[in-house]
């Protein structure tokens, strides 16, 4: 089982030990730099998954851009541009809404040297090969790492069976090398207090590896009776259940016989309730929570208030597996393809897929009505929780020509919640959004104007042609006019597109406009009126008097502050340091932006820290210090590319830009304003660590000599004993900057060399 934090260069951090497969992994390091494309293959259950997680885990420094691992297990229905964009997405590819998702993720991938790993790939084969081939094609330097029960059939493809892991002979002495030991004694002693192998039960330990053939989910499955009975009990149980199950079957190979029928094993020991419930928790995609469990299994042999007690039954038996904080939980893709195996067999398929329908349209729609404030951060965070359910209902809503105009009204909801801004998924957002459009007839509803308003304001953020922008603001206008009254959708999209398209004054009333209307259709429109709120307190600071700015800067951090809207406090945060940037204090508002970007990464935001960085290349400007400058506006240009968002193409940013980039020029020079700005990262994440980690300034108070917040950065690391080349690797830097730096350092401190430095900072710590 593993987690989403990060553990070696991008890889899930396990939460269980790795045993075994030492040959295994041996051989595959050796092939994995010369074949484009390894599968692993096997039986179900059989740790191809944690065995590519472990390979990619060893073998990432070899890549210089990382690895990626993409789980495919919740994508359904073979649908190549959502395919695209599941990889997409888990691969951290900027949102590039003028090429398709497949183009623009070949386009990422082709200069980088990444080892992509594919997981549970054999109910998307075609799909998978399809997008393997044109990766491999055009990115010499990437690597494919899938698993699957069936090969891709991709040229260049190396198909490696993962085998069982080893099992002692019947008569063979106690010995705890044997990788399937390995794995029970690990799993048994953290799971079932006080066990060990000893001589006694060693006996009976090798039967039961026997009969579960090594198979690592089966040992698992196994060492969940180890809890209840001991080791000699569940040996001549599994005997017999073993062949009773597999007495009359002769096709199947051994290996498939033995997991399904410790599956059924598994089964045969719940309760009627818990088997229900197994079968029907199926239905969910990515996971689930508990209110969701009983709202869509509940019904028809499974009364709701059963299903808590139904879900511990399954939690005690690990067949549902619970995230940290046990508030959601998720089935191994067997034991979830048992389930789906065994609800097919009940004839329950369409009414549960109904029921899993109807709970997250009604879940799309409860998460963009429910803005408070204070709940912002886990309104976004329950729908990127439950993002792969919602894509599923979002294919079948879309693809019924009976369901597709709720299709569209579940989109527009998930819009309205702003996850996809949130997550940098933007272009996920407009390919909703445009299919339901096609479907569904073109009439003059407000539902659709509404559509179309946010297709334009999507398409706005995202860098699309001007003037398909305004074909598409347009467009939205002419609806709303033809359905008569006000859409404040519709108005909010013509204010932003005049501020931030044109550089417009005449926008900021219109989005003045639209936060009044917003605001008069009451709470269940609090999230809209909140990012008109946003956008209108923006285009004042960009574009209104000084007076207007610091005005509306000041109402908008109190309204956040009353309301504990966190997402809204970090652009409070920015409007409040681009106004002491432009009339104020340049050096408090570094400090009023760094905090404000803190408050994004606290909360995962992907988007709001590109405005964030950019800001801070601007206030870096105006104190002076063109090198922070250069550093923060090239991390913000690069961030346009990993994320989409194209803030250096919206009008009012780029003249603010300008006098920027021209402030830090004049301080550094051409080429080493070429230098500084070159610094790049590859994720958001990244430039945070770089920003937050390493270039934040201290109290100016605590600076010595006047220092820059750049030298101060050199200056602190060298008092802490790093060299030169060991600085500039970690601030990013070459290494004849970092020389630059100290020769300016030791001038303003009047100190002749680094010993001199050294003893000074070690003095002003005491």
């Amino acid at each position: 089982m593993t987690e989403r934090a990060s553990g070696h260069g991008g890889v899930p951090r396990a939460l269980s030990t790795f045993v075994g497969r030492k040959e295994l992994l041996a051989e595959l390091r050796r092939r994995i730099g010369a074949a484009p494309l390894i599968t692993l293959t096997g039986v179900g259950g059989g740790g191809k998954t944690r065995l590519a997680l472990e390979l990619a885990a060893q073998v990432h420094r070899a890549y210089d851009d990382g690895v990626r691992v993409v789980e495919l297990a919740s994508a359904r229905g073979g649908d190549p541009e959502l395919l695209a964009q599941v990889v997409s997405s888990a691969v951290g590819v900027p949102d590039q809404a003028t090429t398709t998702p497949l183009e623009t993720l070949v386009d990422y991938l082709r200069p980088r040297q990444v080892l992509l790993v594919l997981d549970n790939c054999e109910h998307l084969v075609e799909p998978v090969a399809h997008l393997v081939r044109a990766v491999l094609g055009a990115a010499p330097g990437v690597r494919v790492l899938a698993t699957s029960r069936a090969r891709l059939r991709v040229p260049g493809e190396v198909l490696v069976m993962v085998p069982p892991l080893d099992v002692p002979a019947e008569d063979a002495p106690l010995d705890l090398d044997y990788e399937s030991v390995a794995l029970l004694v690990d799993r048994a002693e953290a799971s079932v207090p006080g066990w060990r192998v000893t001589p006694e039960n060693w006996p009976d330990v090798v039967r039961v590896l026997r009969r579960v053939s090594g198979i690592p989910l089966a040992i698992e499955q196994a060492v969940v009776r180890m809890r209840s009975m001991p080791v000699s009990l569940l040996a001549d149980r599994l005997d017999d259940v073993m062949r009773v199950l597999t007495a009359n079957d002769t096709t199947a190979v051994e290996h498939h016989q033995t997991m399904a029928a410790l599956i059924d094993w598994s089964h045969a020991h719940c309760t009627p309730a818990e088997r229900l419930l197994w079968a029907r928790l199926s239905v969910f995609e990515g996971g689930f929570s508990l209110p969701a469990a009983e709202a869509v299994c509940a019904g028809d042999g499974l009364a709701a208030d059963e299903v808590a007690d139904a879900l511990a039954g399954l939690l005690d038996k690990s067949i549902a597996l619970p995230a940290a904080d046990r508030s959601r939980y998720h089935l191994l893709e067997p034991l979830r393809q048992y389930g789906a195996a065994r609800l097919r067999s009940a004839g329950e398929v369409r009414d549960l897929r109904l029921r899993h329908q109807e709970y997250f349209r009604r879940e799309a729609a409860r998460l963009a009505e429910s803005f408070v404030g204070r709940n912002e951060a886990a309104l976004l965070a329950a729908v990127d929780a439950d993002i792969a359910n919602h894509r599923v209902v979002l294919a079948d809503l879309i693809g019924n020509p009976d369901t597709a105009h709720a299709g569209l009204q579940m989109s527009v909801d998930l819009a309205r919640t702003r996850w996809y801004t949130y997550a940098g998924r933007l272009p996920e957002e407009r390919l909703w959004l445009g299919r339901a459009l096609a479907v569904v007839p073109e009439t003059a509803d407000p539902l659709r104007a509404s559509a179309i308003a946010l297709d334009a304001w999507i398409a706005l953020c995202l860098g699309v042609e001007r003037e398909l922008v305004a074909r598409r603001v347009d467009e939205a206008d002419a609806l709303a006019r033809e359905v008569g009254g006000p859409l404040p959708a519709v108005t909010f999209v013509r204010g932003a597109y005049a501020v931030l398209a044109l550089g417009a004054v005449e926008g900021v009333e219109l989005l003045r406009q639209a936060h009044e209307e917003f605001g008069a259709l009451g709470p269940d429109f609090a999230v809209d009126h909140h990012l008109a709120h946003i956008l209108l307190t923006v285009s004042l600071v960009l574009l209104g008097t000084r007076e207007q700015a610091e005005q509306a800067a000041e109402d908008f951090f109190a309204t956040c502050e009353r309301l504990g809207a966190q997402w809204g406090l970090s652009w409070a945060h920015w409007c409040s340091g681009v106004v002491e940037t432009r009339w104020g204090d340049p050096e408090r508002a570094l400090g009023v932006l760094l905090e404000g970007l803190r408050v994004q990464r606290a909360i995962h935001d992907k988007w709001g820290p590109v405005w964030t960085i950019e800001a801070l290349g601007w206030a870096y400007a105006r104190v002076g210090d063109g090198y922070s400058a250069a550093r923060m506006l090239g991390l913000a240009n690069g961030l346009h590319r990993v994320t989409g968002v194209r803030v250096d193409g919206l009008v009012p940013f780029a003249w603010v830009a300008a006098q920027a980039i021209a402030r830090a020029r004049a301080v550094l020079g051409d080429d080493e304003y070429a230098r500084a700005y070159s610094v790049r990262a590859e994720s958001v994440d990244q430039a945070l660590t770089v920003v937050l980690d390493e270039v934040a300034p201290p109290e100016p108070d605590r600076r010595p000599g006047g220092l820059t917040p750049a030298e101060w950065n050199v200056a602190r690391l060298v008092g802490d004993g790093l060299s030169n080349p060991e600085v500039a690797t970690r601030l990013v830097i070459s290494p004849a900057t970092v020389h630059t730096h100290l020769t300016r350092i030791y001038r303003k401190l009047d100190i002749a060399n680094r010993h001199q430095l050294i003893t000074l900072l070690a003095s002003m710590a005491d």
